[in-house]
């Protein structure tokens, strides 16, 4: 696999310091004086399988005076990297100091060490450098990044979550099981037929995709499922409604969206909760707008995040 980025993708931060928790990264403000120094140009790497090839076009130091040493360094983040954000560091090239407003030529790693955890993550080229006293990150502390907008599936795959409708029960259902998926196509469960309408999901959680939790709400409140990706929406809806079973705490793998704003990541889409509002309660899940607007305007409530209300994001 191999992921291109240029320098202009994210400003330059400086007088930042790196705290590694861990595996974690964590960035808060340093007290030293940090030196100005750049990825220039383009950043790029590679990996297959235990080992990664990382490369820039350069670094070139912009301050007055020569830059400790320096290391370049991939990591991979839950979203696209923002200041404060924990991660994991996947691979390490050393460099030596950068006189003051010198610049380097290509840096290629060759092949360094590399280990990834499984998931769907966005990666990010860190540069860094030594600063006596620093804590954490073996005393380095971060100069400058660039993200690579494109996640990686990393031992992740995706597959199709289709949906189906029953007439006669003026309900919805969504399924990533081959197995349920062919008993409904089948007759095996009578009355369902497909709507036309799926969406990817993936096969494997970690990084950005969470595991969505399914819930069975029994006859005589609905006779029909309930799933989310929260981890919070996941634990409290057995003790808000003690009838309800579990079928499963990983029916497949959604990311969620900002709390806050209901956005989804880069090359994510949103996926759509509705609430028919009815004693038999049914939900429908979509990432269209416009089956969003349809049922809203039938009645249903619509469930999530942010102005647009936004309950999960699925793969585009």
């Amino acid at each position: 696999m191999i992921r291109n980025g240029r320098s202009d993708v994210r400003a330059r931060s400086t007088r930042l310091v790196a705290v590694l928790l861990g595996a974690l990264l964590a960035l808060s403000a340093a007290t030293a004086v940090a030196t100005d120094v750049r990825l220039v140009n383009f950043v790029s790497y590679s990996y297959s399988r235990l080992s990664a090839n990382l490369e820039t076009d350069g670094v070139k130091n912009f301050d007055a005076v020569q830059s400790n040493p320096l290391r370049l360094e991939l990591w991979a983040f839950y979203s696209p990297y923002e200041l404060g954000m924990g991660g994991y560091r996947l691979a390490v090239h050393p460099l030596p100091s950068v006189g003051a407003g010198a610049q380097t030529g290509v840096i290629d790693s060759g092949p360094v060490a590399f280990s990834a955890p499984a998931g769907v993550w966005y990666l990010s080229m860190i540069l860094t450098e030594y600063v006596q006293g620093s804590q954490g990150d073996d005393g380095y502390v971060l100069r400058y990044f660039i993200n690579f907008p494109v996640p990686e599936y990393l031992g992740v795959a995706r597959l199709s979550a289709v949906e189906f409708y029953h007439r006669g029960m003026d309900h919805y259902f969504i399924t990533a099981s081959a197995k349920e998926i062919r008993d409904l196509d089948t007759g095996v469960q009578p009355g369902w037929a497909r709507t036309s309408y799926s969406f990817f999901v993936w096969t494997a959680t970690g990084g950005a995709a969470f595991p969505v939790c399914r819930y069975y709400i029994p006859p005589g409140y609905g006779d029909s499922h309930f799933f989310s990706a929260s981890p919070q929406e996941c634990a409290v809806a057995p003790v808000m409604f003690p009838w309800i079973e579990k079928e499963s705490d990983a029916a497949f793998n959604l990311a969620l969206p900002d709390t806050e704003t209901g956005t989804c990541a880069p090359y994510q889409v949103p996926v759509y909760r509705l609430w028919n509002g009815r004693a038999d309660s049914n939900h429908r899940y979509t990432t269209s707008a416009d089956v969003k607007a349809a049922m809203i305007a039938r009645g249903y409530v619509a469930e999530g995040d942010g102005p647009d209300q936004v309950a999960m994001c699925a793969p585009q």
